[in-house]
């Protein structure tokens, strides 16, 4: 049975905050103007101008969501990224949503990272509270690159989907979601 990602992501959050301790540390940050606070949840993600963005706003808007978990400084990660960008490049006129979500803890590590591959704006984030993120969690992800496709009501579809670099493999996915 398939549940939706948005459905684990809630359960895991409410399982873990009856779990924790009283005493939790604020996570409140603001927006890059400033003007206003913006909570940082366990589901949160941080753009490259510091936009706090919740995961369900980044899926489940396209046909396919194709989420990349990546690093900076993993080798594989960045041997991946030429193939992904043929990818992308490929599906533009699709309905196909893209999206890079870096392990980094490091933030000038991933925007040196996010120049370096011409990753997408609005595509590409980083967690903001790594040791706080449910998202790693909610996927078990336990290494990098991994990729995952969702469908449009939030369905995983496959939580280790072939690489950018199995291009038969991954195309063959894409164009079966597409139909």
């Amino acid at each position: 049975m398939k549940i939706s990602v948005f459905t684990q992501i809630i359960l895991i959050v409410l399982l873990l905050s009856a779990c924790s301790s009283p005493k939790q540390k604020d996570n409140n940050s603001t927006d890059t103007s400033g003007t206003s606070a913006v909570k940082v949840t366990p589901t949160s993600l941080s753009d490259a101008s510091d936009k706090i963005v919740e995961f369900k706003e980044v899926v489940g808007k396209h046909k396919v969501t194709y989420i990349d978990f990546w690093a900076s400084w993993c080798g594989p990660c960045r041997g991946e990224m030429p193939a992904s960008q043929q990818l992308r490049d490929e599906y533009k006129d699709k309905d196909v949503n893209f999206v890079y979500i870096s392990l980094d803890e490091d933030k000038n590590d991933w925007t040196s990272a996010n120049t370096d591959f011409g990753l997408p704006n609005g595509r590409s984030f980083i967690i903001p509270n790594p040791s706080d993120s449910q998202i790693p969690l909610v996927f078990s992800i336990r290494s990098i690159p991994r990729y995952i496709l969702i469908d449009s009501t939030g369905t995983v579809i496959d939580a280790d989907a072939p690489r950018p670099s199995e291009s038969g493999r991954i195309k063959e996915v894409l164009d079966k979601m597409l139909k």
